[in-house]
């Protein structure tokens, strides 16, 4: 028997048509939801309902004093803090100090301690004696231990701090206590304190002939006071869901509060809603968070997803991971707890727009890049956030101006130049704007919607009570404020599945349980919250301290279990970061305390050798209508030799970037980058040898470009304005200039060498078909650095990494082995192919590759390679079967075998083989 649906029949047997009469108190709303549908259920005629209260808003009703906001309470300590301390400590460095203190009044009221005692500053040991007499002997003991180890000894400077902060806090008490009353207002233990010390608050529950308490546990000392006046006065009546074994169990801190409860405040009828049969309880082990709802959806699908079962999450954070793994078919689901707005894509784009700093300069990179990819910019503003983003990744833009981003009315908002004036208020505006724009836009879903409304209301108090603050003051600040915010979930709790935090299980019971995040340190938490009041003092006044929170969570536990049919305990078993893979200590003591009969298991999802390079990619019509518009009809795009090494390396890789045009990540790097380096190199040698294209060039020709240095620096430096948009060459940067300047002179040295050679082209872009068996042509692109020739044709290609030459046979160098000296010989046998019909290349019989590895070149032993015209048709004829089999639809793109090709993959992030 459900203990609520025992509760209403009783009462309804009992008080019939006149229970309309009563006033029922629950812990929560759920709780008097349920209790409601079951008394529905009952009912055989109209009557007048009950009234129905949570504890706290029946609390919060009694007062005249409205609750007071919290952001708008912290701004007011803020102000009175300074006032009596004389701190000149900034808004930001106090915000987190200043909500530790306002929780520390809120249980100092809500548990009816003598502030003035609590926060007071004892000089030494005999005070205590005379001052705390009124506190039991074990309270008495745990204040003396705080104070006898703070009192002797030297002062030290973690001493003097708290002094401080301590001297501070009963004045500070008073005033602020004294400023919220004189607005009416007041925090919740405030309130509380204020009904629980003046009786006559209550006379306006004589409306109702009985006040009934039902499913209570841990009652704080004001609530303990109205329920014993309640009481005192004949009007309250008391039920306690305290039947199971389990909780009653002495040795179970779950047991904590129930003698008092139920000699204090005993029930008047009794209720029998005891249930004889264990739960079956299934224990599952899963390496994985997300992996947990999976485990969940199939749970669901096996037991059903009705009212009868729930999903209750420790950790809120996977709220949003298991709404989308629940099975499409459950149409009904009812959420009924917080999410927390950190870790959301809505918080981490106010984040990043809250730090946007323009200079005269624009807006730094390093702020900029990552807003115009957020997913709700790419969702909003999706083809001008790209173009903007490639521009500024192309030309190398440290700083973007605001003129980049005009012309779409988000971008343009975030970028404003009137922003830039520092100023908190302007800053609140512009996210207000921001937030409303993105709501407006028709593909944000309800629940984004929703932590859209809630965070624009909090941006909007908060501007309300801004005191001044610099913007870059104000961004720090607000992240501290809305950081902690929870987004509060609200469904029909009547029917479907029943997904919920921890407290809103209190009184409600199911037939099928599933909790996830099991672990110890999630549930029951590892520590309670923060507190400037220590644990010894904290103990010596009846504050809440950490076994007291152990209490709770583990009557809400073994609570939930007790009426349930089947009971699954989903746990991570995973121990890195700040994971130890524990099981909470609940499933230890069902298992060794109460020797349940547990089924465990753990779930693990391992990548063996034979699902390696399981992404296939097929060749579907649209597949092949894009390959033969890249790659045949269109003139301007065509195969060149790097897309073709790709395709040998990994034809997977080669779909993700040449069909599909998956862009590799591109970053803006304030120093020369590796490919950057070579452009600078490549441009520099072009310009010197410029002058003399078609020409001899002599052995003394070189040695006079080599001596002067002047313009070869010249050129570097219009090379680092061309690539990375760098005026003045400066620091680590100065440093690569020298070392380009040093290259080029080691390679005007070597050239000198093997002087005079006719200088015929350099950075030629050459381009050429080849036939496929289909009847068609695919276009084929190079990029030669450099021709020459000595006695014989050169083809000449700079290196400025590492590398060798090497030419073992035409046939390795379709193997695939991932060898870079096979994608060099490759390339410039490529390069060989493309000049086939060249009027240069025509009367040759054969010709040099001379790929000019720049660090080793002096040193190097294979500088060049002869190839003659039967080495370039057997590799024309490997081009063509490549080619051939790159458009044959019967052969699908597949990932590679070769783990050396996929460790430096750029797709290794979206393709299964490089996650082995």
């Amino acid at each position: 028997m459900k203990f609520l649906r025992e509760v209403a029949r009783r009462f309804y047997e009992r008080d019939g048509d006149k229970i309309g009469e009563l006033c029922f108190v629950f812990p929560n709303r759920r709780s008097g939801l349920f209790f409601q549908n079951y008394l529905g259920e009952m009912v055989e005629k109209p009557l007048f309902s009950p009234a129905i209260f949570t504890i706290n808003d029946l609390i919060l009703s009694l007062s005249k004093m409205r609750e007071a906001d919290s952001t708008e309470s912290l701004f007011l300590l803020y102000s009175l803090y300074l006032e009596i301390s004389g701190s000149q400590e900034s808004f930001d460095e106090f915000v987190y100090w200043g909500e530790i203190i306002l929780s520390d009044f809120n249980d100092t009221d809500k548990f009816l301690a003598d502030p003035k005692r609590l926060f007071a500053n004892i000089k030494d040991l005999k005070e205590i004696e005379s001052d705390y007499s009124f506190l039991t002997e074990d309270q008495l003991s745990a204040v003396k231990s705080f104070w006898e180890g703070f009192l002797p000894e030297g002062d030290s400077e973690s001493k003097q701090k708290f002094k401080l902060v301590w001297e501070v806090l009963y004045p500070l008490y008073l005033r602020f206590r004294e400023e919220l009353q004189s607005r009416s207002c007041g925090y919740q233990g405030m309130i509380y304190r204020d009904v629980a010390e003046n009786p006559m608050l209550l006379d306006s529950l004589y409306q109702y002939r009985q006040i009934v308490f039902v499913g209570m546990n841990a009652l704080n000392e004001c609530e303990k006071s109205i329920l014993r006046s309640l009481k005192n006065r004949g009007v309250a009546d008391f039920y306690w869901d305290y039947c199971s074994q389990m909780v009653r169990d002495p040795q179970n801190r779950a047991s904590q509060f129930l003698s008092y409860n139920l000699s204090n405040f005993p029930s008047l009828m009794e209720i029998d809603a005891s249930h004889n049969q264990a739960p079956d309880i299934e224990v599952i082990g899963v390496a994985s968070s997300v992996i947990q709802t999976k485990i969940v959806s199939q749970i669901l699908s096996r037991c059903g997803g009705g009212m009868e079962s729930a999903v209750i999450l420790p950790d809120e954070r996977l709220l949003m991971p298991l709404l989308h793994s629940i099975p499409e078919s459950f149409t009904d689901v009812n959420v009924t707890m917080g999410y927390p707005l950190r870790g959301t894509p809505l918080l981490s784009l106010i984040e990043s727009v809250a730090n946007l700093k323009g200079e005269s300069r624009g807006y730094y990179h390093k702020r900029a890049l990552p807003i115009l990819k957020h997913s709700y910019i790419k969702l909003i503003s999706p083809i001008r956030a790209k173009a903007i983003h490639k521009k500024i990744v192309q030309e190398n833009l440290i700083y973007a101006s605001s003129d980049l981003f005009e012309g779409d009315e988000l971008l343009e908002r975030i970028f404003s130049r009137s922003e830039e004036i520092d100023s908190s208020s302007a800053l609140c505006n512009k996210i207000l704007d921001v937030l409303s724009i993105v709501s407006a836009h028709k593909e944000i879903d309800k629940i984004e919607r929703e932590f859209i409304y809630h965070l624009h209301a909090t941006v909007t108090r908060i501007k309300g009570i801004l005191i001044p603050m610099s913007s870059q003051t104000f961004s720090r600040l607000l992240m501290q404020l809305i950081g902690g915010l929870t987004i509060p979930f609200k469904g029909e709790p009547l029917c479907g599945l029943q997904i919920m935090g921890v407290l809103e299980t209190r009184s409600l019971d199911f037939d099928n349980i599933i909790y996830c995040s099991l672990n110890e340190g999630i549930f029951p938490p590892s520590s309670s919250s923060n507190s400037f009041i220590p644990y010894n003092l904290r103990r010596g006044f009846s504050l809440p301290v950490k076994e007291y929170d152990d209490a709770i969570s583990s009557y809400l536990f073994y609570r939930s279990i007790y009426r349930a049919k089947r009971v699954y305990l989903i746990y991570d078993t995973r121990t890195e970061g700040l994971n130890i893979g524990e099981a909470s200590r609940f499933i230890l003591q069902l298992k060794y305390h109460y020797k349940l009969p547990l089924k465990e298991s753990m779930v693990s999802f391992k990548v063996t050798s034979s699902e390696r390079g399981e992404i296939v990619i097929e060749k579907s019509q649209k597949v092949m209508d894009s390959l033969m518009e890249k790659f045949v009809n269109d003139n301007t795009s065509a195969l060149s030799a790097s897309a073709l090494n790709k395709y040998i390396d990994c034809p997977l890789s080669f779909y993700f970037a040449n069909v599909e045009g998956v862009e590799e990540e591109s970053e803006i790097s304030e120093e020369v980058e590796a490919n950057e380096f070579g452009s600078i190199f490549h441009d520099t040698m072009q310009k010197l040898f410029y002058p003399y294209l078609k020409q001899q060039v002599s052995s003394t020709a070189i040695e006079n470009i080599t001596k002067n240095v002047a313009l070869i620096e010249k050129y570097v430096d219009e090379g680092f304005l061309k690539h990375k948009n760098i005026k003045q060459v400066t620091g680590y940067n100065l440093l690569v200039k020298r070392i380009i300047v040093r290259y080029v002179l080691q390679t005007l040295r070597y050239d000198s060498s093997i002087a005079p050679f006719y200088y015929l082209s350099s950075e030629m872009r050459v381009r050429s078909k080849v036939p496929v068996k289909w009847g068609y042509n695919v276009n084929l692109k190079g990029f030669i650095d450099r021709l020459d020739r000595t006695d014989k044709l050169r083809i000449v290609d700079y290196k400025t990494g590492q590398g060798e030459l090497k030419l073992r046979s035409i046939d390795s160098l379709f193997e695939g082995n991932g060898d870079s000296s096979d994608k060099v010989a490759f390339q410039m046998m490529f390069y060989a192919l493309m000049l086939e019909s060249d009027n240069e290349f025509v009367r040759d019989e054969e010709i040099n590759i001379a790929p000019y590895f720049i660090r080793t070149l002096v040193k190097q032993a294979n500088r060049e390679i002869t190839v003659n015209r039967e080495q370039i048709k057997s590799f024309k004829e490997g081009v063509v079967t490549l080619i051939e089999e790159i458009f044959d639809p019967s052969v699908p793109f597949a990932g590679s075998e070769n783990e050396k090709v996929c460790k430096w993959c750029p797709y290794s992030s979206i393709c299964f083989n490089g996650r082995r």
